[in-house]
């Protein structure tokens, strides 16, 4: 279940074109954040986005805009829904299995921090004692963590443990609450680049705006190394499609 979680989600309300577009961890958050600042006519820099969303609101400047982005979790999310339900709905959905690969290498010290204190801290002094330009670098800590723990060991703790602890490992459709909304549309993030841009056209957003989505923007990439083969082996992949079938079912992703 979701509903002790922290507020993981992004709510963005795009009034120019009557839209509600909800993001979940690990399902291209700051990308979109990034997309809708840019629709709005704001510069957003990478590694500044969330910050320039936050500081926009703070001072007025979104909504001047029509443009707001609220932190929710599901229950918030509900509600933002009942107050603005004549929006269009949309939503970004991700394969189980890509999701839970970017999590070993992006979000690790939520599962150590919660399960495997030893391996975190570990991670944690080493990315320390890297230095100062390491410190707000969460990937680095997790590399050294990744030493103690391989993927294989993380897939058995989901096991045990379940994935409703965090919001990144957690049920999609749960997250997005798929038994109780009904959705516009879906985006998958793996054909995103190709289908955004031509949607909101279709939702009929201002061609001003359309007009600065000269390039889908992209942050966070996790970066595999190429060790997605060597990592999602046939057992690997049977444990994901076990704990995430709800998620398959729901969000149409073959297992």
């Amino acid at each position: 279940m979701t509903g002790g979680m922290d507020k993981s989600l992004n709510v963005i309300l795009y009034e120019p074109g009557r839209l509600m577009y909800v993001t979940t961890p690990k399902c291209g958050s700051s990308s979109m954040v990034n997309l809708f600042l840019t629709m709005a006519g704001f510069d957003p820099k990478d590694r500044q986005i969330r910050k320039l969303a936050w500081a926009a609101s703070a001072d007025g400047r979104l909504a001047e805009r029509g443009l707001s982005i609220r932190q929710a979790d599901t229950a918030d999310m509900l509600a933002i829904r009942a107050e603005h339900p004549d929006h269009r709905l949309m939503a970004n959905i991700r394969n189980p299995y890509d999701r839970v690969l970017s999590n070993y290498f992006n979000k690790l010290n939520r599962y150590t921090k919660r399960f495997d204190r030893p391996t975190y801290r570990y991670g944690k002094l080493r990315q320390f004692l890297e230095g100062p330009k390491s410190w707000p670098l969460v990937a680095r800590g997790n590399a050294y963590m990744q030493r103690r723990l391989g993927f294989q060991a993380l897939l058995d703790g989901l096991a045990r443990h379940g994935v409703g602890f965090d919001a990144h490992y957690a049920l999609q459709c749960e997250l997005l609450a798929l038994d109780r909304l009904k959705y516009d549309r879906l985006f998958r993030l793996e054909t995103l680049d190709a289908d955004f841009r031509d949607a909101m056209a279709e939702a009929g957003l201002p061609a001003e705006a359309l007009a600065r989505l000269r390039d889908m923007p992209r942050n966070n990439r996790t970066e595999y190394r190429g060790d997605q083969d060597r990592l999602l082996t046939p057992e690997a992949r049977a444990i994901i499609a076990r704990l995430y079938a709800a998620d398959f079912a729901a969000l149409g992703y073959p297992v």
